[in-house]
């Protein structure tokens, strides 16, 4: 039988499967990476680290194909967006990268806005400038920091370049990727010229522009040993939400919920002409299409860092952060949380922003600050879900959500009533890791994107519905919620400039 291997590369770990002509995905396995803070808002990735386990998996899945008698036709990546990386002509990495999460580059992005107007910027880009989510922030900061490694680079990209570069000898970028570097015209899926002479960004740095479902090169004789295959087709892949949005065959109009590190809201459009600021705008696996996030960037994260701190003892993480939350009444005993734990992105686009609890009392338990924190990032959510009613018409009654987040089932229910609509999770999973193997599948002929909705259709679904007994009580909370960032804004950026 023939077989086409994924690897989705995320924040949180790297996981690999194979998927077979039936559109099964099997053989799965995971490995996992360290996120490095070198300072304060700093946030790093060693890409050797992530190779070296990248290679592990594809040697391992290519083996587990092989004893079952199977044949790979081809493999493909779907990699978390982004991280910025400097590289010398063999693809190896210079420094580490840089993540979308890194604050170090907020002079190059205010340095970015004075050399072209914002409508300007948003016309070409579809984004606002923000430091480490726009990578050309990143990158001028490593030409201002570290000028000898920029001398030497012989390309830049992501980690996607990085990975099939070390893959196939190619440098490349998809346009899911390229879309949140800063220099790419989402509209035209090329660089573009005007970003990259005002930012003085020689273009013979930055890889090719590729579609998802391209065939980039083949795997290298030399890396036959290392990876179990050689001569394989790698196709470029996407962003892990663009693939994950393919895998779920989500149409124009419609919307998902992706909650893991991040917990994102993303639509998929046939248009760039109503993109909203606030939101992160890029290009669709699909060409012709362009998805728009509003992305918060850590409710997840924040989940996890409360269990790992406070929750030691109390079972499992997914039985503590349902049990606790349930011992405590809505609004949290008067606890709230901003969920800003590294910065935050939509809506309020603030790096300096970071987590808070307010309201504590002496009889404050861990459960009111447990729920708190699935509150606070409901409320966030909520404020996302307006932006999509009142700036792009769309109120949908039922969001699918996908994501190991979406499998908390008070969180769910605290979401759909604050949010004020259903919300039905999908049992399909790893859904980025699916939307890789059926790029791979489908450049390879293995299926046609028809094929795509039918593995689609089965899965376990559940709904969570608003309950109506709460749901005045939570919409006083959510405008209560929307006075607490704006009251304390200024702390932030005063607390931003003292020394550590």
């Amino acid at each position: 039988m023939s077989y086409v291997i994924g690897i989705d590369v995320g924040t949180s770990g790297i996981k690999a499967g194979a998927m077979n002509e039936e559109g099964k995905l099997c053989f799965l396995s995971r490995a996992s990476y360290k996120l490095h803070y070198p300072f304060p808002g700093g946030v790093e990735i060693d890409p050797g680290e992530i190779w070296d386990q990248v290679c592990v998996l594809i040697h391992r899945t290519a083996m587990e194909i092989r004893s079952a008698g199977g044949a790979v036709l081809a493999i493909s990546l779907s990699t978390f967006c982004n991280a910025s990386i400097l590289m010398d002509q063999d693809g190896n990495h210079l420094a580490n990268g840089i993540l979308y999460m890194d604050k170090r580059s907020k002079r190059e992005a205010e340095w970015i806005a004075s050399k072209l107007p914002e409508d300007r910027i948003f016309s070409i880009t579809c984004n606002r400038v923000e430091p480490g989510m726009t990578s050309a922030t990143s990158l001028l900061w490593a030409r201002t920091h570290q000028p000898q490694l920029y001398a030497q680079a012989f390309k830049w990209g992501h980690l996607s370049t990085y990975l099939v570069a070390k893959l196939t000898g190619r440098f490349t970028i998809d346009w899911t990727h390229a879309s949140f570097t800063g220099l790419f015209d989402v509209a035209n899926y090329t660089w573009s010229a005007d970003m990259c002479s005002a930012l003085g960004v020689d273009q013979s740095l930055l890889p090719d522009i590729v579609e998802p479902a391209a065939a980039v090169g083949e795997t290298l004789e030399s890396l036959a040993a290392v990876i179990g295959v050689s001569h394989i087709p790698v196709i470029a892949g996407a962003a892990d939400t663009a693939s994950s949005a393919y895998a779920l065959g989500i149409p124009c109009g419609e919307v998902f919920e992706s909650v893991g590190t991040s917990d994102v809201l993303t639509l998929v459009s046939d248009s760039t002409d109503r993109f909203d600021r606030r939101f992160l705008n890029r290009c669709h696996v699909i060409r012709g299409q362009w998805l728009s996030h509003g992305a918060m960037s850590t409710p997840g994260a924040a989940v996890q860092w409360f269990y790992n701190e406070f929750l030691e003892g109390e079972g499992s993480m997914q039985d503590a952060l349902v049990r606790l939350p349930e011992q405590s009444p809505i609004g949290s005993g008067g606890v709230f949380f901003l969920p800003y734990m590294h910065g935050e992105r939509s809506p309020i686009w603030d790096p300096d922003a970071r987590g808070l609890f307010i309201g504590l009392s002496l009889s404050t338990r861990k459960a009111d600050m447990a729920r708190a924190i699935l509150e606070g990032c409901s409320f966030g959510m909520r404020q996302l879900m307006d932006i999509l009613r009142e700036e792009y018409h769309l109120s949908p009654s039922v969001l699918t959500a996908i994501g190991g987040g979406s499998q908390n089932v008070v969180w769910n229910g605290i979401k759909a009533t604050v949010m004020r609509t259903s919300i039905e999770t999908r049992q399909i999973g790893e859904t980025a890791l699916l939307g890789a193997c059926f790029l791979a599948g489908v450049a390879a002929g293995l299926f046609s994107t028809a094929d795509i909705a039918l593995c689609n259709r089965g899965g376990e679904r559940r709904r969570f519905t608003p309950d109506a007994g709460s749901a005045a009580a939570y919409d006083d909370l959510y405008h209560l919620f929307q006075t607490l960032y704006p009251a304390v804004k200024d702390f932030y950026k005063k607390a931003a400039c003292q020394p550590l």
